[in-house]
C-alpha cells in the first residue's frame, strides 16, 4: 500500500518537483506526532518536599505558629491564684503589752476567688491558644496552595514550552521545505528562460510579431503563476511561514521570562534563594478524588480551619462570660498574723514573752456593678459577632466549594473534549501536508490548522492543569496535606 502511494506521489510531479519533499513531509510528521499525547498519570515527589520546606522556612507561618505558643502560656497564668500578699513590720521601740513586749509582726493573706473563676479563666485561654492554632493552621493551608498552584503554573509553563519548542522545529522544517521548493522552481524557470532565449536568438529574422508572440509565452510560464505553484507563490507562502516562527520564537521568550517569575515566586514561599532551581516532575497524577461526594461540604464546614477558629472564639466567649459573671462575686481571703513577743519584767502572766497567731479571714466585697454587668454584655456581644462571622465563614467556603467544584467539572470535560479534537485536528493537517505537496495550494488552510492545532495542545495542558488547580483548593477547604 506504500509503495502504491509513493508511486501515485511521483506521477504528480512532473514540473520539475522533486519526490524529495515527501521524505521530508514523512519526518515532519512522524516526528510531531510523537508529541500529540500527553499522559496524566504518573507520580510526582518534589511538590511535597517544597510543602515541607514552607512549612519549616515560610516566616508567616512561623510567626503564626510563635503566635500559638505565646497563647498557651496563658492559661498558667490566668489559672492561678492571685499572689500571696506578705507583709512584716519592726517596732522601732517595742511596743509594751501585758504579757510582753511586741517588736514585729509578720501577716500573710491569700486572696481566693469565687468558686469556677479559675477553671473558666483556664478554658477561655485554652480555647483562644485553639483558636491561635487553627488560625495557624489556616495559614498553612494557605501557603501550601499557593505553593501548590505557583507549582502546577510551572508546569504548565514548561509543557507549554515544549509544545512550542516542537512546534516551531516542525514550522523550521516546513521552512526548509519551501526554500527547497522554492530553489527547485527557480532552477527550472532558468533552464526555461535559457532555452527561450535561443529561441529567440533563432528566429529574431521572422520580424517583431513573432518575438512578441514569443514574449507572450514566456509570459504565460507558469513559474508566473501563483495559483500554478510558481516561484513568487512559493516565495509568499516562505514569508508567511516566517511570520509564524517569528511570533512562535516571541512566545517561547514570553514562556522562559515567566518561568523566572514564577522561580522567584515559589522560592519566596519557602523563604530560600530567589535563584534556586525548582525542579517539577515531567508528569503530574491527577489524585482521585470523589469531588461530588454529597458529604463533602459538610466535611468542609467541619474540618475547615477558619470554621474551627470561629468555633473555638466562640466557646471562648462563653467561658469569658462565665468568668465576668463570677468576677462580681465577693472574694475571700484566708490569712495568717504572726506577733513576735519579747517578755517583759513587769509581767507575771503565763503568756509573757510568747508570740501570738492570729488567723484572719477576709472578704472583698463587688459593690459597683457596673463595671461587672459591662464586662459580661461585652462577651456576650463579642459570641454574637463571632457567631456571625461564623455563619459568613461557612457561606464563604460554600461558595468556593462550589466554584472548585464547577472548574473541576469543566476541566475534566474540557481535557477529553481537547483530547479528542487534537487527534482530529492533527489528521487533518497532515493531509493538508501532504495535498500541500502535490499541489502547492490551501497554504492559509495549514497556517490556520497549524494554530488551532498549537491552542488545542495548549488548551489540553491548561485543562490538567485546572484540574490540579481544582483539587488543590478542595485540599485548601478540607485541610488535607
Amino acid at each position: 500500500m506504500k509503495t502504491k502511494n509513493k508511486k501515485s506521489f511521483e506521477l504528480k510531479y512532473t514540473n520539475g518537483s522533486s519526490p524529495k519533499y515527501f521524505k521530508i513531509f514523512l519526518c515532519i510528521s512522524i516526528y510531531f506526532n510523537l508529541f500529540q499525547s500527553i499522559s496524566i498519570y504518573s507520580q510526582s515527589d518534589s511538590l511535597n518536599q517544597y510543602l515541607e520546606i514552607a512549612a519549616k522556612n515560610n516566616p508567616n507561618l512561623k510567626a503564626k505558629y510563635n503566635k500559638y505558643l505565646a497563647d498557651l502560656q496563658k492559661v498558667p497564668q490566668v489559672g492561678s491564684l492571685p499572689d500571696l500578699d506578705v507583709s512584716f513590720g519592726f517596732f522601732i521601740k517595742p511596743m509594751e503589752l501585758i504579757a510582753g513586749n511586741q517588736t514585729a509582726q509578720i501577716q500573710a493573706m491569700q486572696m481566693f476567688p469565687w468558686f469556677g473563676t479559675l477553671k473558666a479563666s483556664k478554658d477561655e485561654a485554652s480555647l483562644m491558644a485553639l483558636s491561635s492554632f487553627e488560625l495557624f493552621n489556616a495559614e498553612k493551608q494557605e501557603i501550601f496552595y499557593n505553593v501548590r498552584t505557583n507549582y502546577y503554573q510551572l508546569y504548565l509553563n514548561q509543557r507549554e514550552l515544549q509544545v512550542y519548542d516542537t512546534t516551531l522545529v516542525l514550522l523550521r522544517s516546513i521552512e526548509q521545505l519551501l526554500l527547497v521548493k522554492m530553489k527547485t522552481i527557480n532552477t527550472g524557470n532558468t533552464n526555461q528562460e535559457n532555452k527561450s532565449n535561443e529561441a529567440v536568438q533563432g528566429n529574431k529574422s521572422m520580424g517583431m510579431n513573432a518575438n512578441k508572440q514569443q514574449e507572450n509565452k514566456s509570459n504565460n510560464a507558469p513559474m508566473y503563476n501563483p495559483s500554478m505553484g510558481g516561484s513568487s507563490s512559493v516565495f509568499a507562502d516562505l514569508l508567511r511561514m516566517q511570520v509564524e516562527i517569528k511570533e512562535l520564537e516571541d512566545n517561547i521568550a514570553a514562556l522562559k521570562n515567566r518561568e523566572r517569575m514564577l522561580t522567584i515566586q515559589i522560592n519566596t514561599l519557602l523563604s530560600r534563594n530567589k535563584e534556586t532551581e525548582i525542579i517539577v516532575e515531567e508528569e503530574l497524577k491527577i489524585p482521585d478524588f470523589d469531588f461530588e461526594n454529597p458529604s463533602l461540604a459538610d466535611s468542609v464546614k467541619a474540618n475547615n480551619p477558619m470554621v474551627k477558629m470561629n468555633k473555638a472564639d466562640i466557646e471562648a466567649y462563653k467561658k469569658r462570660q462565665i468568668m465576668n459573671r463570677k468576677m462580681g462575686y465577693p472574694m475571700i481571703g484566708l490569712g495568717l498574723n504572726y506577733s513576735l513577743i519579747n517578755k517583759s519584767e513587769m509581767s507575771n502572766s503565763e503568756m509573757n514573752g510568747k508570740d501570738m497567731i492570729m488567723p484572719m479571714i477576709n472578704l472583698k466585697l463587688p459593690i459597683y456593678r457596673k463595671k461587672y454587668k459591662a464586662s459580661v454584655k461585652e462577651a456576650e456581644l463579642l459570641e454574637n459577632m463571632t457567631t456571625d462571622q461564623l455563619s459568613n465563614t461557612e457561606n464563604m467556603l460554600l461558595m468556593e466549594f462550589s466554584e472548585y467544584q464547577i472548574a473541576l467539572r469543566d476541566a475534566k470535560r474540557g481535557l477529553v473534549l481537547y483530547n479528542d479534537i487534537t487527534s482530529l485536528t492533527q489528521k487533518s493537517f497532515d493531509i493538508l501536508l501532504v495535498q500541500y505537496s502535490s499541489s502547492g495550494a490551501d497554504f492559509d488552510a495549514i497556517i490556520r490548522l497549524h494554530r488551532q492545532l498549537l491552542d488545542y495542545r495548549l488548551n489540553m495542558i491548561e485543562a490538567k492543569v485546572d484540574q490540579l488547580t481544582a483539587i488543590a483548593g478542595f485540599q485548601k477547604l478540607l485541610a488535607k496535606y
